[in-house]
């Protein structure tokens, strides 16, 4: 086989295969997908594994052999013509939400194996090995925490146990072992910092910023960092009827003034993009002829500057405690967890845009504030992340849609920003 060197050259006449795309993916989304719509390829489940069986056969039959890691992520190699250089890698998730669409994660995938088929039938060979890596356990659903296979290969705490339970009450141990892998060996997979050039992702932006400025590209700055508290509020549970307004210590009704709040201390501490959110609530005794006597909810926020999300929850702390002195209440302020936030690689960042401009595509820098593998991948590797649109912003759902002609172009754009990364001296 001959290969061309000829950078300019190669700008000019290489380019991806949208129907070739388009019609894996939706070759992917068969597996999980039910009579009634609904579309769900849960980590280590039958439609997963088939998911990637799939995946791996496109790459069999270009020759190139998929090899499994000790936490499950699926890797392939494609050599470069320095087989010691250290590599760079490209890749997402296969699996899914309940009930979630086709283009999370899997458009990454697709992307990376779409890449490697480019190169291979121009004839063309990075300095750099390249290798396509299908993330196991991104979403996390099944046993409560995700960003298994990238935590490993980055070396970050996996959190996980042989005994921890799934939805169904099954072990981890019993479900990792039916996909051939060892809980306690996927530690294993960690890569040595030195070994990889750069990790990209390519993803749907799963937010609406995007699409609504009808631009193709988004080149990302940054994850947003999140930080997670549980509020309770002890007020004095009685009978509903025969307790007056005015003697109430009604602990739902504290934390609703609260929740009401909240778009306000936001707006005025944070930007556009800083959001917060009370996602759960559990309140006691729970019955309707009971003023509720206590409320526990969790209070999320999300923002790129860290001073910015610890002064939101500082806000926040006071305003509780505010409400719950004039109410005659008490309340406990317990941090969860913690993710900083994690900004992409200033280098790789560069590379991207300059993979755009090359191509003429219309692009803005944007925060994520969704979770993705690259959040882990930073702690370990330089990393970039190349968003295309959501349509409405609409993500984890069936209604999920990208548009083709922003698929073309945000492949188009990963393709050719390996290629400026393969460039970059070390």
């Amino acid at each position: 086989m001959s290969y061309w060197r000829n950078a300019k050259r190669m700008e000019a006449v290489m380019r991806i295969n949208l129907e070739r795309v388009l019609s894996r993916l939706e070759e992917l989304y068969q597996c999980g997908l039910l009579e009634d719509g609904n579309h769900t390829r849960m980590a280590f489940s039958p439609e997963d594994l088939k998911g990637r069986e799939v995946f791996q056969n496109y790459f069999r039959k270009l020759g190139l052999d998929p090899r499994i890691d000790e936490a499950g992520n699926n890797i392939v190699r494609l050599e470069g013509r320095n087989p010691d250089l250290p590599v760079i890698m490209t890749g997402s998730h296969l699996d899914t939400v309940p009930d979630g669409g086709r283009y999370d994660g899997a458009l990454g995938c697709i992307g990376g194996l779409e890449v490697c088929e480019t190169l291979v039938e121009n004839h063309y060979q990075l300095n750099h090995p390249l290798e396509v890596i299908v993330f196991t356990d991104e979403e996390g659903f099944r046993f409560g925490n995700g960003l298994l296979g990238s935590s490993a290969i980055a070396g970050g705490k996996l959190g996980i146990s042989e005994n921890d339970t799934d939805l169904y009450g099954e072990k981890r141990s019993e479900v990792m072992k039916k996909c051939g892998i060892s809980v306690m060996d996927a530690y294993k997979a960690k890569r040595d910092k030195d070994s990889v050039h750069c990790f990209m992702e390519l993803h749907i932006e799963q937010g609406a910023s995007l699409y609504r400025n009808q631009t193709s590209i988004g080149i990302v700055s940054s994850i947003a960092g999140v930080l997670r508290y549980e509020v309770t509020i002890e007020g004095e549970a009685n009978h509903a009827g025969s307790t007056v307004m005015d003697e109430r210590k009604d602990a739902l009704a504290a934390a609703a003034k609260f929740i009401a709040k909240l778009p306000n201390i936001i707006k005025s501490c944070g930007n556009h993009y800083t959001v917060g959110t009370v996602g759960t609530i559990k309140v006691t005794p729970n019955s309707v002829n009971v003023v509720p006597g206590s409320c526990t909810f969790q209070l999320e926020v999300r923002d790129q500057d860290e001073k910015v999300i610890k002064n939101i929850c500082n806000q926040a702390k006071e305003h509780i405690e505010q409400i719950c002195r004039e109410m005659g209440e008490t309340c406990t302020f317990t941090k969860i967890s913690y993710h900083e936030p994690a900004p992409m690689a200033g280098w790789v960042k560069d590379a991207i845009e300059c993979a755009v401009r090359k191509l003429g595509i219309q692009y803005e820098i944007v925060p994520s504030g969704a979770f993705h593998d690259s959040l882990i991948m930073t702690a370990a590797f330089p990393t970039g992340m190349i968003f295309v649109p959501s349509v409405d912003g609409i993500s984890h759902s069936r209604y999920e849609k990208t548009l083709d002609k922003d698929i073309e172009q945000g492949c188009n754009a990963l393709l050719q920003t390996i290629l400026e990364v393969d460039d970059v001296a070390e």
